[in-house]
């Protein structure tokens, strides 16, 4: 007793500083041997990475980031099996650094690391207690939270904390954190930077709306995959790495662009080598989910051989492509957007079926009850980006179409028009209703066999007239199908059927009589409106005469030919 009390009458005698300045070298002491035990874990990851007789080195570089190579692995690049001497060296390092978290609780490398090799070692539910004791900057705490939800794959729950630590951290990091530039072409890149940080955030919704993988899933994992990267690049700087090399600003690029590797490998030490070197391989199959922005054009293309970025759902073995015909029909204030599609997957009984429209609730309930390929969906008249899917959660198996979707531009005197639909006019039933349409209705731009096409589209408002009788004309080079009102009339209906391909030399050799001129084609009208205004219009083009080949389908509405409205699809005659 006596000396506990002498102890601490000489505690009060030391100035704050000094006791300050103790706790720091203690602080200071704890990170350091914190410091040697990963870079310890590291370098026996490096010398026990498993050789592989037939390591899987290119001739080429797919990409080359600085010192880094990065190639797409072929379909037979399976996980190895980490050695034993590596597990054991992470888990006791997540040993050592457990108690040194105790002892520096404030020190965010220490609790950096600590989630980082719990995340490694598959210890979410250690990680996630690691989360909540977290005793360093607000921020800090809830990004390290994002990353272990994402890991959970609790993507909704990732998305929340990632906002939370956005919102708390300085505008300067939240600068970096946001910065997508890494992931655009050449071209969007140069004008992403022009934009001032702080007013990118419409351009960085849009791109991830636009990139989000699936809407099987509850929230954006190709957006919280990413803020995951940025988590796991800061927390790797300045640390020692299964590549014996400095980070730098390549290693940091390559993470991002393409993720961590899951595992590495090193192939038998050539002549020319020191030590054989490294190969990390990232989870597969990845693909590139991001949108590709040419003009006013937008497309997707998962497997792209080159891609600016690549990620891995862990929910999904195969992505494949979906037959789907969207359209957007206004209803009010509103749009209508209806997708009908044809299921690619032989067991479609187990599927889930998810019509998803950016920035709206994805619709996953049961199919339209016109017919069980059709889903329809409301939201906002403007553009978006509009998905259909089925997901098969016993193969794995994802089937999806994207496209971006808009009502047509909008001549000023001219009406208001919704997109076409393509439907199969071979039954020669009046198509009075959009139910009976949709009956009928295309689920690609492909026609076979008997090539009688029918269009659907409806003209809105209440001054809109009836459509009467259609006139063919004698011929047409171009395939040119023409009806238009009497001149008293307040609105014409242009119909027009043009080739795209053969391009010069069809043309030429139809000049010289060497091949033939494409034939008239016969025309068909069924048109009807209902109460509220809307004006639902359907013709039948007779297209047996034509050709195989490509073709584009266009309507054009307006009093005259400087005020329409035109409205058009692509298809092809097979």
């Amino acid at each position: 007793m006596r000396v506990r009390l002498l102890f601490g009458f000489y505690l009060l005698l030391v100035p704050a500083t000094a006791r300050a300045e103790a706790q720091r070298g203690d602080s200071l002491s704890v990170l350091n041997a914190a410091r040697h035990a990963q870079s310890a874990f590291e370098r026996t990851r490096r010398h026990n990475i498993p050789i592989v007789d037939d390591q899987d080195d290119p001739q080429h570089c797919e990409v080359e980031i600085g010192r880094m190579c990065y190639w797409q692995a072929g379909s037979d690049d399976k996980p190895v099996a980490e050695p034993r001497s590596i597990t054991q060296a992470r888990l006791e390092l997540i040993a050592r650094l457990t108690r040194l978290n105790a002892l520096s609780p404030r020190d965010s490398w220490i609790s950096g690391q600590l989630v980082r090799y719990m995340v490694e070692s598959g210890e979410d539910s250690a990680a996630r207690a690691v989360v909540r004791t977290c005793a360093s900057v607000r921020w800090y705490c809830k990004a390290l939270e994002g990353y272990v939800l994402h890991e959970a794959e609790d993507y909704a729950g990732a998305a929340a904390a990632f906002d939370s630590a956005l919102a708390d951290m300085p505008a300067a990091g939240r600068c970096r954190w946001n910065d997508i530039s890494l992931l655009l072409n050449d071209d969007e890149r140069v004008r992403y930077e022009r934009i001032p940080c702080g007013q990118r955030d419409s351009v960085e919704r849009m791109f991830w709306q636009l990139a989000r993988p699936s809407f099987v899933v509850n929230g954006n994992d190709r957006r919280t995959e990413h803020f995951s990267r940025v988590v796991l690049a800061d927390l790797c700087e300045n640390t020692e790495n299964a590549y014996d090399m400095n980070w730098g600003a390549d290693m940091r690029e390559m993470l991002i662009r393409y993720g961590p590797p899951g595992w590495y490998t090193k192939g038998r030490m050539q002549s020319f080598q020191s030590i054989p070197m490294p190969v990390g391989h990232s989870k597969s199959p990845s693909f590139h989910f991001a949108a590709d922005i040419d003009g006013d054009s937008v497309h997707w293309d998962a497997y792209a051989p080159i891609a600016r970025e690549r990620y891995a759902p862990p929910y999904m073995d195969t992505l494949t492509q979906l037959d789907v015909q969207f359209a957007m029909l206004k209803r009010g204030d509103s749009a209508l957007v209806v997708a009908v599609y044809a299921n690619p997957v032989a067991d479609s009984a187990a599927d889930r079926a998810f019509l998803g429209v950016s920035g709206v609730a994805r619709d996953s309930g049961a199919a339209d009850t016109t017919e069980e390929r059709v889903r329809r969906v409301r939201t906002a008249w403007k553009g978006m980006m509009v998905a259909m899917e089925t997901f098969n959660p016993t193969s794995r198996i994802d089937a999806r179409a994207r496209e971006w979707l808009e009502p047509p531009p909008h001549a000023r005197g001219a009406p208001d028009v919704s997109t076409l639909l393509l439907f199969s006019a071979d039954s020669g039933a009046p198509a009075e209703t959009l139910d009976d349409v949709l009956r009928h209705a295309l689920t690609n731009n492909e026609l076979r066999g008997a090539h009688r096409l029918g269009l659907y589209w409806e003209v809105y408002g209440d001054d809109t007239p009836a459509t009467p009788a259609p006139t063919m004309p004698d011929s047409s080079p171009d395939t040119t199908v023409t009806r238009e009102t009497p001149a008293d009339d307040s609105a014409s209906v242009v119909v027009t059927v043009v080739r795209t391909d053969g391009g010069v030399m069809r043309w030429l050799g139809q000049a010289l009589h060497l091949t033939s001129k494409d034939s008239p084609l016969a025309v068909r009208w069924h048109d009807v409106r209902d109460a509220t205004g809307v004006a639902a219009h359907s013709v039948s083009l007779d297209l047996s005469q034509l050709p195989r080949g490509n073709y584009r389908v266009s309507v054009a509405m307006g009093t005259d030919p400087e005020h329409r409205t035109e409205v058009a699809r692509d298809i092809r005659l097979r």
